[in-house]
C-alpha cells in the first residue's frame, strides 16, 4: 500500500450527523478529490483506489441514508449536491475536483454548476446514462437481495451473481470488506443501506420530480470532464456514449474499462487510476 494513513470520523452537515473517511498521502500532489459513491455502496468503495493512487488526497463521505451516515430524508439531487458542498467548504480548500460513481455523476454534475469558481475537474465513473425507448419489462419482477449474509464469502457471491463484468478475486474480496457492514449483535453483514432506503431513492429518480438529468447538467458544466465507462456495463451502455459525451460543452475524455461492468474503479484499477492521475495534473 502506498503510504499515507485514512483519518475517519462524524461531522455534523446540513443539520445531520455525516460519516466521513479522508485519505491524506504521504506525498499529496494533486488537487482534493471529494468522491461521491453510489446508490449500492458507501464511502468504503473508494478505498483501493485511494490508496492505489497514493498521491491524491480524497475526501470520502458516506451520503445521506448510506453507510454510517444519519437518513434526514429528501432524496433529490439537489439535497445531495448542497451535503456535498457544505462538506466541501468546511473541509477542503478553495479549489478541487468532484468525482461520482453511479447516480452520484449527477450529483458530481450538480456541485460544478453551482460551486464553478471551486471545481477544477470533473470526474464521472460509469453514470446511469438512459437514451432510447425503455427495454421490454421482465416476465416476472427479480427476486429481493437478501437482507444480509453470515459470511463475506457469500456478500462475494452475491456481487459475482448480480453484476457484470469480470470481478478479479482479490478485488472483489476488498471490495466487499469495505462497503458491508457488520450487525454488532448477529455478526451478519449486511448492505451499507437499508431495502427502504433504497426503494425510496429509486422510487425518486423515476417519478416525475426528479431533478438527476444527467443531459441537462452537463450543458452547463465548463471545467475539464473524465468519464469512464465499464466496457460491459448495463447502466451505461456503449449506445449511451456518444450522445452523452455530445451533452457537454466541450467534449470529455472518455476512458473505457472493457472487462468492467458498473464498477471499473475496483475491477480494472490497472486503467482507472493511471487515467485518473494523468487527468489531475493536467489541471489548472
Amino acid at each position: 500500500m502506498t503510504p499515507g494513513e485514512w483519518r475517519m470520523g462524524h461531522q455534523s452537515i446540513n443539520g445531520f450527523s455525516r460519516f466521513c473517511r479522508e485519505w491524506h498521502p504521504l506525498h499529496d500532489r494533486h488537487r482534493p478529490v471529494l468522491a461521491l459513491h453510489g446508490s449500492l455502496t458507501q464511502s468504503g468503495m473508494w478505498n483501493a483506489p485511494a490508496e492505489a493512487a497514493g498521491s491524491i488526497r480524497m475526501l470520502c463521505p458516506d451520503q445521506r441514508g448510506f453507510g454510517l451516515s444519519d437518513d434526514p430524508g429528501a432524496d433529490s439531487c439537489a439535497a445531495f449536491a448542497a451535503d456535498a458542498m457544505a462538506l466541501a467548504a468546511a473541509r477542503l480548500p478553495e479549489r478541487f475536483v468532484v468525482m461520482g460513481h453511479s447516480f452520484a455523476c449527477s450529483i458530481a454534475l450538480d456541485v460544478a454548476r453551482q460551486a464553478a469558481g471551486r471545481i477544477a475537474g470533473v470526474v464521472l465513473v460509469d453514470p446511469v446514462v438512459r437514451v432510447g425507448l425503455p427495454g421490454p419489462a421482465p416476465a416476472k419482477p427479480a427476486a429481493p437481495p437478501p437482507e444480509s449474509f453470515e459470511t463475506l464469502t457469500q456478500a462475494e457471491q452475491h456481487f459475482r451473481d448480480t453484476e457484470e463484468g469480470i470481478w478479479p478475486d482479490e478485488a472483489l474480496r476488498r471490495f466487499v470488506a469495505d462497503i458491508m457492514i457488520r450487525d454488532g449483535k448477529t455478526g451478519a453483514w449486511r448492505f451499507p443501506y437499508t431495502a427502504a432506503r433504497l426503494r425510496r431513492l429509486r422510487a425518486f429518480t423515476a417519478s416525475a420530480d426528479s431533478d438527476f438529468d444527467l443531459f441537462a447538467k452537463a450543458r452547463a458544466v465548463t471545467c475539464p470532464v473524465l468519464v469512464f465507462r465499464g466496457g460491459a456495463s448495463k447502466r451505461f451502455p456503449a449506445v449511451a456514449e456518444e450522445p452523452f459525451l455530445a451533452a457537454f460543452a466541450s467534449k470529455p475524455e472518455l476512458v473505457l474499462c472493457p472487462g468492467s461492468g458498473h464498477f471499473p474503479s475496483t475491477t480494472e484499477p490497472e486503467i482507472f487510476v493511471p487515467a485518473l492521475l494523468r487527468f489531475l495534473s493536467g489541471l489548472r
